[in-house]
């Protein structure tokens, strides 16, 4: 499907799409002057919080730098600016709203399986929570407004169609999407309404070109939200985690499979320990692969669009191949194997070689990779000694060899450092790692023919650049071989997705480790990034 950007706007528009242009009945001289920043997210959440001098500014009296240009019956992702305003009992932003001509008649979009028609509209919403006289307007206005042309099924459902919804090359070979039950209670003939050729009818959405299933679109892409997921990795885990999300339908689904798979329950461990049970490798880093994806869906039931709708995804170390799975890369069942026989591989490279990590903070990068090297060189025959993660500003994890991080901690010191803690993990993402490397390819090129594109960008740490939506499975595969032995560039990584437009991050899994470094990274980003506890 061609994309194209209504003139003046940032606003795409996908042929095959229900038309997203500009639908305001307020009339501005200074609407299309000037790209701006206004989405409709922001629309959604003025008629929210009720700021009707916020929402006037938007919609009637901005100028070109304040003014929204986009669709103003956009559902954002499962509600409507109307909706929205309906459900805080804000008369006066419904008024307003109503003015720039909301439809009335729009309903939420409802998930796949579901009745579109059991969708709720304003009114349903603004009587449920009681608001009389927001319910007076909306139900006056529902009398006043004619009945429009909304999407019957599938993702898009309940979404509204300006002027008739087709596929297809010429007009009468299109299929158009309708409620023709609810035109006729309008007086209208359907038949009519886009092409006197058409047969118009409650088409299945799934019967359309282009659409792969119910609950997504291959060749027409949902606009994406400025959020990025981060998943945490080994140092997050703690008894007690997933206790508050065990019970969520979908992760006793995780956990049953998980159980299976591992010949373990991870979530008795997680319960019961002991500590040192946890923080073993083949254990430690599944649980936080599931952990990850529990955060995710809890997520997704408090706040679904910021999953189904988000632009981008990162995980730290084993925490990346949660944000690969979650990106649909690949099952549940074969990320958890995946795991499992990298865990298994780790742990069996870290006995050949006594070894471990330390973390660093205060000394910049240059010192700090002067000092790794002056250690590695007397640290002995094949000492290892580098560093494995770049965290934030000044802050670092190195690994390596016993003797040398002995060393390397010492000179640390002397030169300075804020911070040198010891820590107990094998040094993942140190040539220490080269021995579990030629498994862990082999498991990846098996995986392979399995593998999808990922649904939703993700930025790979080892090189902090992103595979985008839709990238082949080989670039994906050839991403995460580069991870188990090459540092770890998460301050990058973080500062790319920022680049890319990402604005408001989520820590989803245990502890809140990923929340802090963002403060070392980028303090507007720490204010804009909120934690899914687990």
């Amino acid at each position: 499907m061609a994309q194209q950007f209504h003139p003046g706007t940032d606003i795409m528009i996908m042929d095959g799409v229900p038309g997203s242009d500009f639908r305001n009945a307020i009339p501005n001289v200074k609407r299309y002057m000037k790209t701006n920043n206004w989405q409709s997210t922001d629309v959604a959440l003025t008629a929210w919080q009720g700021d009707v001098d916020k929402l006037e500014m938007l919609l009637a009296t901005g100028d070109e730098h304040n003014l929204f240009n986009g669709d103003i019956n956009e559902h954002v992702p499962k509600f409507t600016a109307l909706h929205l305003a309906a459900q805080g009992g804000h008369a006066e932003c419904i008024e307003l709203l109503l003015k720039a001509k909301a439809d009335v008649h729009m309903r939420e979009i409802m998930p796949h399986g579901q009745d579109p028609e059991d969708g709720r509209t304003a009114l349903d919403i603004a009587n449920a929570m009681g608001w009389s006289d927001c319910a007076e307007i909306l139900e006056q206005a529902t009398k006043d407004q004619p009945y429009g042309w909304y999407m019957p099924a599938g993702a898009l459902n309940n979404t509204k169609c300006y002027g008739g919804f087709e596929w297809g090359k010429k007009p009468e070979k299109g299929w158009y999407m309708s409620r023709p039950g609810a035109a006729r209670k309008q007086g209208l003939d359907p038949a009519k309404f886009g092409s006197k050729d058409i047969e118009v009818g409650e088409l299945d959405l799934l019967k359309a070109p282009g659409l792969t299933d119910g609950a997504g679109i291959s060749k027409a892409k949902i606009k994406t939200l400025p959020v990025g997921l981060l998943l945490p990795g080994q140092g997050s885990e703690y008894l007690k985690m997933m206790s508050t999300v065990q019970n969520i339908p979908a992760v006793q689904e995780m956990l049953t499979k998980a159980k299976t798979i591992l010949n373990v329950d991870i979530m008795k461990v997680c319960l019961e320990g002991p500590q040192e049970d946890l923080q073993k490798p083949s254990v430690c880093h599944p649980a936080l692969f599931v952990a990850a994806l529990a955060g995710i869906e809890k997520l997704r039931g408090e706040r679904e669009e910021m999953v189904t709708r988000c632009q981008a995804m990162a995980g730290q170390s084993n925490g990346e191949l949660a944000a690969l799975c979650a990106a649909g890369v690949y099952s549940f069942e074969d990320g958890l194997r995946l795991v499992k026989l990298r865990a298994e591989a780790i742990a069996e490279a870290a006995k050949s070689t006594p070894q471990r990590q330390v973390s660093v903070a205060g000394l910049d990068r240059a010192k700090v990779v002067e000092l790794c090297e002056e250690a590695r060189k007397t640290g002995g025959q094949n000492a290892v000694c580098s560093v494995a993660c770049e965290l934030f500003p000044k802050g670092f994890i190195c690994a390596g060899s016993d003797k040398a991080i002995d060393l390397l901690s010492e000179s640390l010191q002397k030169a300075g450092a804020m911070q040198v803690k010891p820590l107990q993990n094998p040094a993942v993402h140190t040539a220490l790692m080269r021995p579990a490397q030629q498994k862990y390819d082999e498991e990846l090129d098996r995986l392979l023919p399995k593998m999808s594109p990922p649904q939703v960008t993700v930025y790979m740490t080892a090189t902090a650049k992103p595979v985008r939506v839709g990238a082949k499975p080989e670039e994906v595969v050839q991403a995460m071989k580069a991870q188990l032995s090459n540092p770890m560039l998460w301050e990058q990584s973080v500062r790319a997705m920022l680049k890319d437009g990402v604005l408001d991050f989520y820590e989803v899994g245990p502890m809140k480790m990923l929340k802090s470094i963002m403060k070392r990274i980028d303090q507007k980003a720490w204010s804009r990034t909120q934690n899914v506890d687990v």
